[in-house]
Parts: structure tokens; sequence; C-alpha cells
């Protein structure tokens, strides 16, 4: 069921935190979850580490790495860890740390975070903002082969030349939950906010606002998978040549359930939403 509303602007001010996941509930079990043995450590960036990639580096298994606020102009690769890498969010619940707490790419090419070496759940990125990543696919986050999760976050004026202006996953079932996804492109193609090609990511209370393809699929776009796609606000998206600004679904088994798709525009066909 997609309950559609439309000539409507709910309130998108900040990120989207709900009630639905209390943030104590949510960030202890993140950090719980991928906390393993009982010798796991904290590393301090830029205390111990200078950039968030070092921190990654000296990670071993179960360990967090907790950065405080800055802007770092870097890109970061999980490479296979399964570590919680987050802002001091992770431990105030402040959602001033989100915004505070930056990865910006400034144009350099490559995804701002990657998760390429099979990564699960248990890598978790939360409570960032990544903005200014340039790439073929997933500008901000690229998952291929890969399902971390990703919680709390600010995905924002990323620019993919192919798919997946903010996140781009193939082949993998990656969580997404409770981020803010925001003015992102994908430049030639589709999924201006996130792009799905196989796999069966979940995707669940997060806003997908002003994101823009060229193609297909302004907000979110399918194809080939099995997306769980609930409780999210799709605003305001175009698509600019053919389908569904918010989201488009091609050969997918998808759950769609419980989103508010408003204002989403295209100069073809289904401006919200097309099957």
């Amino acid at each position: 069921m997609v309950r559609g509303i439309t000539n409507t602007h709910p309130e998108l001010g900040g990120m989207l935190m709900s009630t639905r996941h209390t943030i104590s509930t949510l960030l202890i079990s993140a950090v719980l979850a991928a906390g393993g043995p009982s010798h796991a450590t904290v590393i301090d960036v830029p205390a111990d580490q200078p950039t968030i990639q070092a921190g990654i580096g000296a990670a071993t298994n179960g360990d967090t790495v907790l950065v405080a606020p800055d802007t770092y102009s870097e890109t970061i690769d999980f490479v296979g860890k399964p570590i919680v890498v987050g802002s001091l969010y992770l431990t105030t619940g402040d959602p001033a740390y989100v915004a505070s707490t930056i990865i910006d790419g400034g144009g350099t090419a490559g995804p701002l975070a990657s998760f390429t070496s099979g990564e699960d759940s248990l890598s978790v990125l939360v409570g960032f903002t990544l903005r200014h990543g340039s790439a073929f696919r997933g500008a901000g986050i690229l998952c291929e082969y890969s399902s971390p999760r990703i919680t709390d976050c600010a995905i924002h004026s990323n620019e993919a030349l192919n798919d997946g202006g903010g996140i781009y996953a193939r082949e993998c079932g990656p969580i997404v939950e409770n981020c803010r996804v925001e003015g992102n492109t994908a430049v030639n193609y589709s999924g201006g906010g996130f792009g799905v090609r196989l796999g069966s990511p979940r995707i669940t209370g997060c806003a997908f606002i002003r994101n823009l393809a060229h193609e297909e699929g302004g907000a979110i776009f399918c194809e080939d998978a099995s997306p769980v796609i609930t409780d999210n606000v799709i605003d305001d998206n175009t698509s600019t040549v053919t389908y569904a600004g918010g989201i488009m679904s091609r050969n997918c088994t998808a759950v769609v359930a419980r989103n508010v798709i408003s204002n989403n525009d295209t100069n073809g066909i289904g401006g919200g939403l097309f099957y």
C-alpha cells in the first residue's frame, strides 16, 4: 500500500527523527550489535588518528571509530571491517553533531563512503553529513556486494554521472534508516537519491527531498530487486525525461508501504510512482 499526498509540503525540517525509533534504542543497539569481543576499543578522530580513514585502518573487528565535529575532506572505505564509524551523535543523540560532522568530497572523484568488500549489518555508519561527492555511481555512498547499516545521516548535494546520486546499491541489502537524502543528482540516468540494481535493500524512516534524475526515479530507482521501502517522505523530486519523479520500480518485487509521496514531477509518466 502506498499513501500518496499531493499539493502538500509536510514538515521536513531537521533530520527525520521519529518516536518509532528512539535515539537510545537505535544507537545503543547499533553499538552492541557491532561491539563483538570485550576488548573492542574506541578510536577517537582526530585525537587518536588524524583522519576517519586512518581510524578505520587502525580499527579491528568490533571497534568504534568516534569522530569529532569538523569538515573532513576525504573519502572513506570500510574495507570489509565490522566496525561502527560515528559522529558524537552516536554517544549523545544530539542531531547537531550530524550537521557539524561532515565528509566533504569537494568534487573529488569517487564515492564519499564505500562498502565493496562484503560488509554486513555489523558495519555501521551513523550520524554524518556526506556532501559534494562525485562518482560514476553512488556519489554519496556506494554499496556493492555488501549490506551495511547506514543510519541518521544527511546525504546531500552529491552528483553521480550514471546511477544513484546519493546512494547506489548493487547486489546487496543495505539497511538505510532515518536518513535525509536531499538535492542529489543522477546526471545521465536514474535514481537521483537512491539507485538499486538487484539485491534487497531496506529503506525506512528517511526523507528524499529535491533529488533529480535525468531519466527515471528522481528519488528512488529500483531494477530487478526486492526492496522494502516503508515510512519515508518522498517530496519534490524530479525525473526530467521518462518515468517517476518519486519512485521507479522495474522488474521488482517491492514492498512500498506507509510512505508520504507528494509534489514529485516528471516530463514522462508517473509523477509520484511508476511500476
